[in-house]
C-alpha cells in the first residue's frame, strides 16, 4: 500500500499529461500530495488539466522531441518548486492511420522518424535533462511508459515496436548508471488501454481499427482492456517508497496478453 507520505510535497512532471494515460498519472500522483507539473503539446487541454488538479499543479507547454522546450521544462519546473523528484516519460504517438499500419516494405519512412523523433529520441531527452538535475541531488525515480509492443513485437507497426523495445533496454542502462546517485529508474509497459483516443480508434463502431477490437480482446485472459487508472496505479507504486529496491524492472500491465500472446496478432 503506497502511504500519503511516500509522495507529499515531491515535485513530479508528467509529460503528455493533458489527456488519456498521463492525465490519470498526474492526477494519481496530485491525489498523493506531490507538486504536479503537467506538460504537453495540447496547450488549452493541458491548461485545464492542471486547473482541474488544484493549486498545487501547474502547466508547462513541451514537445519532448525539442531539446531545447525539454530544457526549458525542467527548467521552469525546478524554478516553480526548487528541485525535481519525480519524472514520469509518458509522452508519445502511434500512428492512427490505417494507410501506415503496413508491412516494412512499405512502411513510410516519416512515420517511421515521427515515432523514433518523439517516442525514443524525447524521452532520452526528457532523460537526460531530469537525470543532470536529479544526480545534483543524490536523489530522484524516472518511470518510462513503454509498452507490450516493446516486449512482444506486434504486426504492422514497426516504428512503435522498435521505439518501445529501445526505451525499455535504455531504462534498464539508466538503472544501471543512476543507482549510485540514488536514482531509480523503471517503466511501465500498458497493453490496450481505454482513454479517449483508443475509444475512438477500436472501441466504437465508427473507429479506425473497431473491427479488430474484440479479436484483440480475444488476446487477453481477463477479456477487457485496461483503465487508464490501472497503469497510473503501477507508475505511482514504483516512484514510491513501497518500491525502495525495484530498479531497471519494467512492469506489464496487460491483463495477462502477453503471457499468453502465441497468435498473430
Amino acid at each position: 500500500m503506497i502511504h500519503k507520505k511516500d509522495l507529499e510535497n515531491k515535485v513530479a512532471i508528467v509529460t503528455g499529461s493533458a489527456g488519456g494515460i498521463g492525465k490519470a498519472i498526474a492526477k494519481k500522483l496530485y491525489s498523493y500530495g506531490c507538486n504536479l507539473v503537467v506538460s504537453d503539446i495540447q496547450t488549452g487541454k493541458g491548461e485545464e488539466t492542471a486547473m482541474l488538479l488544484g493549486p498545487r499543479a501547474i502547466f508547462i507547454p513541451c514537445d519532448i522531441s525539442n531539446i531545447q522546450q525539454v530544457n526549458n521544462l525542467i527548467e521552469k519546473s525546478i524554478e516553480r518548486f526548487g528541485r525535481l523528484d519525480i519524472m514520469i516519460n509518458n509522452a508519445g504517438i502511434n500512428s492512427s492511420k490505417p494507410e501506415d499500419r503496413v508491412t516494412i516494405d512499405k512502411y513510410p519512412d516519416q512515420t517511421w522518424h515521427d515515432i523514433i523523433n518523439i517516442d525514443l529520441n524525447g524521452t532520452f531527452y526528457c532523460c537526460k535533462a531530469a537525470a543532470q538535475k536529479m544526480v545534483r541531488q543524490k536523489t530522484g525515480s524516472i518511470v518510462n511508459l513503454a509498452s507490450v509492443a516493446g516486449v512482444v513485437a506486434l504486426r504492422l507497426q514497426i516504428g512503435f515496436v522498435a521505439a518501445k523495445a529501445a526505451i525499455i533496454k535504455m531504462t534498464e542502462a539508466m538503472a544501471c548508471e543512476l543507482a549510485p546517485f540514488g536514482i531509480r529508474v523503471n517503466a511501465v509497459s500498458p497493453g490496450s488501454t481505454l482513454t479517449e483516443q483508443t475509444r475512438k480508434l477500436f472501441y466504437s463502431e465508427s473507429g479506425s481499427f473497431s473491427a479488430m477490437a474484440e479479436r484483440m480482446i480475444s488476446f487477453i485472459p481477463q477479456q477487457r482492456p485496461g483503465e487508464a487508472d490501472e497503469i497510473a496505479d503501477a507508475v505511482a507504486f514504483l516512484v514510491s517508497d513501497e518500491a525502495s529496491y525495484i530498479n531497471g524492472h519494467n512492469i506489464i500491465v496487460d491483463g495477462g496478453w502477453t503471457s499468453g500472446f502465441n497468435r498473430d496478432f
